[in-house]
C-alpha cells in the first residue's frame, strides 16, 4: 500500500511539472508572438511611408512638365494667330496660377494621408522601452528612437535613458491640437531610473506628463520638433 501511494505521489509530480513547462512554453511564444507583431507593424508603417514620398515626388514631376495647351492655327485663320502680348502675359499667369492650384490640391490630397501624429510617439516610446529591456540592444534601438525625434542628439538621447532601469507608459499618446503639418500630443510616462544616494544605488520613480509639438514633412511622416516635461 505504501509503494503504491509513492507511485501516485511521483506520477502526480511529473505532471505538475509538466504543466509548468507548458505554460511557460505557451508565455514565451505568447511574447514573441507579440514582438513579432510589433515588429511588422512598425515595418508596414515605414513602407508606407516611403510609398507616399515616391508618389509625391512622381506628380510632383507630372507637374512640372505638364504645359496647357497651346493655340493651333493654320494658315487659312490669321485672326487666331495674332496674339498680342498682353494676351500671351494672361496666358503666363494663367499657366502659373495653374499649377500653383495644382500644387496646392497634390498637398492637401497628401496631408489627408498624414498618419496620425500619436503614432510617431508610439514607436518613439517603442524604441525606448527596446533599448532598456532588450539585453545588448540599447544603442541600436536608442538610434532608431532618434529617427523620430531628429533634433534631439543621439548621445544626449542615450544619456537620457542609460540608467533607466523600467519606462512605463501610463496613459497612451494623444492629440492637443492638429493643424496643417503642425500637431501638438501628450502622454504620461513612469520612468524608474538608477542614481547614486550615499555611495548606492538606488532607485527613483517619477511620474512625468509629456508634451511633444511635431512637423509632418512632406511625405506624410511626422517627426519630433521638441518637447516639455511636466512631473507629477
Amino acid at each position: 500500500m505504501t509503494n503504491y501511494i509513492k507511485y501516485i505521489a511521483i506520477f502526480g509530480l511529473l505532471v505538475f511539472i509538466a504543466g509548468c513547462t507548458k505554460d511557460r512554453e505557451e508565455t514565451n511564444k505568447s511574447s514573441f508572438q507579440i514582438l513579432a507583431d510589433k515588429e511588422k507593424e512598425l515595418n508596414d508603417r515605414e513602407a508606407r511611408v516611403k510609398l507616399k514620398e515616391i508618389e509625391l515626388e512622381e506628380r510632383e514631376k507630372k507637374l512640372g512638365i505638364e504645359q496647357p495647351l497651346s493655340n493651333t492655327t493654320t494658315p487659312t485663320d490669321t485672326s487666331s494667330t495674332q496674339v498680342t502680348q498682353q494676351n500671351k502675359d494672361s496666358v503666363k499667369s494663367v499657366e502659373k496660377t495653374s499649377k500653383q492650384e495644382k500644387k496646392k490640391e497634390i498637398q492637401k490630397e497628401i496631408t489627408k494621408k498624414f498618419e496620425n501624429p500619436t503614432s510617431t510617439v508610439k514607436d518613439y516610446y517603442e524604441y525606448i522601452q527596446r533599448g532598456i529591456n532588450e539585453s545588448g540592444n540599447f544603442d541600436s534601438n536608442m538610434k532608431k528612437a532618434q529617427k523620430y525625434f531628429p533634433s534631439r542628439n543621439v548621445d544626449k538621447l542615450k544619456t537620457g535613458y542609460r540608467n533607466t532601469k523600467q519606462f512605463t507608459v501610463v496613459e497612451e499618446p494623444k492629440v492637443l491640437s492638429q493643424k496643417d503639418d503642425k500637431a501638438s500630443v501628450v502622454a504620461k510616462v513612469k520612468q524608474t531610473q538608477i542614481v547614486k544616494k550615499d555611495g548606492k544605488d538606488v532607485e527613483v520613480s517619477k511620474t512625468l506628463t509629456v508634451t511633444y509639438n511635431l512637423t509632418a514633412k512632406k511625405n506624410g511622416e511626422w517627426v519630433i520638433t521638441g518637447n516639455s516635461v511636466k512631473e507629477d
